[in-house]
């Protein structure tokens, strides 16, 4: 999912749009630090089943008993967000959940969010992490960038061949004391 550039050390997170590893330390520097969501959880949980029930839509009843069982951690909202890089490691804990994976994107195999066997790597670019974890049957990019409130917004698509569309959704979170 990340490709290094010619002349990057194993430990360097470059793109593969080619910025510079400053401009990635950068990125991580400034979204390091711990959150808590700031929107409706009520109204979040509306979106994100809706998302669901859409992405579920072209399976039998039973399919989609399985399917919303499988994906009943996306209802979950995170309170809080925390963003950190240790040595050449990023960890994201989501709520209870910790994700950690190399910075230089190659995947760890852990158990997702989901409870299954899941791979997660990391890409860093000049405005953002990105977050991947392959499943078995689907994928789940999730991330993280600042809007123009100075927000944190986590930005989530999960895919799957057996969906009939992708669910999306957006959570937005500020930073512990402001």
């Amino acid at each position: 999912m990340c490709s290094l550039v010619a002349g990057a050390t194993a430990l360097s997170p470059i793109g593969a749009s080619g910025e510079g590893v400053e401009a990635h330390g950068t990125t991580l520097l400034r979204l390091a630090g711990s959150y808590r969501y700031a929107g409706d959880s009520e109204e979040a949980k509306a979106t994100i089943r809706a998302s669901i029930e859409t992405a579920v839509s072209n399976l039998g009843w039973l399919g989609r008993r399985v399917a919303a069982n499988r994906l009943s951690n996306h209802k979950e909202l995170p309170d809080r967000i925390q963003i950190s890089q240790t040595g050449a490691d990023i960890s994201v804990i989501m709520g209870a959940y910790s994700a950690v994976a190399p910075a230089n994107g190659a995947e760890r195999e852990l158990i997702g969010p989901n409870g299954r066997p899941s791979k997660l790597s990391y890409r860093v670019t000049s405005a953002e992490l990105q977050q991947y974890f392959v499943f078995e049957h689907a994928k789940r990019k999730s991330t993280y960038r600042f809007n123009d409130e100075g927000q944190l917004v986590m930005s989530v698509k999960m895919t799957s061949e057996k969906l009939a569309a992708p669910i999306e959704y957006e959570l937005v979170y500020v930073r512990d004391g402001s």
